[in-house]
């Protein structure tokens, strides 16, 4: 647990005790930001009996919000606003390892709860709160006034950035599955059993980031149509770029799921002519032996004067005919590339 005072015009943070913190939040010069790595109950009950959180945010900050199963949004309660995002990253497996951070914030301060990822024991890529914390102070030694809507668009612009990162790793997803799919036998990586498993994840995969990106956009359009009232003009500005961001973030989504749809399509056809192959190899074979088997039938009949009674070199002479018949074939089947 950690507590910093930012303040316009100071490069670097104050930092205080969380008690002190919360005991003189809204009180002092500049803005507070308390940060929590986890649910800490006994914090949040100091910091419900000194701003009244109430019954409903306090058990949506100490069980998580998407527990609830509500999506991301942004939550008036009283004089109290309240952001549940997700951080996402993509972890082995075209999976997405998520987490939950909530952003409750008030007139001259914002407390931030970072839960632990969901579904996994060990965090794969701890969220960057120094670098929340760096990007805050590049703007207090530039901003005369500090709000906490620059704590927020900080948290808020490192999580678009790692959504952006995760883009990426979607990009080197379609890019293998396109090169496994023209590939050849002999150069191809995956078996192609393995091949619609990959598309599926990566499809799954783009599903569900979908689910938290276009949740925050509506959330950052609803900070820039001024629905919380103790953001300044100068943090709006900022919040401005985040929206573009997501906006961008979310065209490449489309993109990419076009791109999916497309290489799904692209299987089924390799899948097909694959298959197509097969059959005309059958086909090209069969044709021949068939003649074979007729030849050698018809001669193996057991007829008195059949050559292969009384005549030494029958065998021979018979193997000639198949051969003289089928040559042929074979050579028109080699043309056409059945075989």
């Amino acid at each position: 647990m950690q507590a910093w005072r930012f303040v316009g015009g100071r490069g670097t943070p104050e930092p205080v005790d969380v008690d002190a913190a919360i005991a003189g939040l809204g009180d002092a010069a500049g803005v507070v930001w308390i940060d929590l790595p986890g649910p800490s109950i006994e914090v949040l009950r100091r910091l419900d009996d000194a701003v009244g959180l109430g019954e409903f945010l306090l058990e949506d900050l100490v069980e998580g919000a998407s527990d609830a199963g509500l999506r991301t949004k942004l939550q008036q309660h009283g004089r109290l606003f309240h952001v549940a995002v997700r951080d996402c990253t993509a972890v082995d497996g075209g999976r997405l390892a998520e987490r939950e951070i909530d952003l409750v914030f008030g007139d001259g301060w914002l407390l931030s709860v970072r839960h632990p990822p969901e579904r996994l024991t060990e965090d794969p890529d701890p969220f960057p709160v120094a670098e929340v914390r760096r990007r805050l102070t590049a703007q207090c030694a530039h901003e005369r006034q500090i709000d906490e809507g620059f704590v927020a668009w900080a948290f808020l612009d490192v999580v678009t950035d790692r959504y952006l990162a995760i883009t990426d790793a979607i990009d080197e997803r379609l890019d293998e599955a396109e090169q496994h799919l023209l590939a050849d036998d002999e150069t191809s990586r995956l078996s192609p059993a393995q091949s619609p498993r990959e598309m599926f994840e990566t499809g799954r995969m783009l599903t569900d980031f979908r689910h938290q990106v276009i949740p925050l956009r509506e959330v950052i359009g609803a900070v820039l149509r001024r629905d919380v009232s103790t953001f300044g003009d100068a943090a709006l500005l900022h919040f401005r770029d985040v929206y573009d961001h997501l906006l961008g973030i979310a065209e490449l989504l489309e993109t990419q799921r076009d791109v999916l749809a497309g290489l799904r399509d692209v299987h089924l056809t390799v899948v097909s002519n694959r298959m197509n192959r097969s059959m005309q190899q059958l086909a090209a074979w069969g044709a021949m032996l068939i003649v074979a088997t007729l030849v050698t039938g018809v001669l193996g009949m057991n007829f008195r004067d059949a050559p292969n009674v009384s005549w030494r070199v029958g065998f021979l002479a018979v193997t000639g005919v198949v051969l003289v018949l089928t040559a042929p074939m074979y050579l028109f089947f080699k043309k056409k590339e059945w075989l």
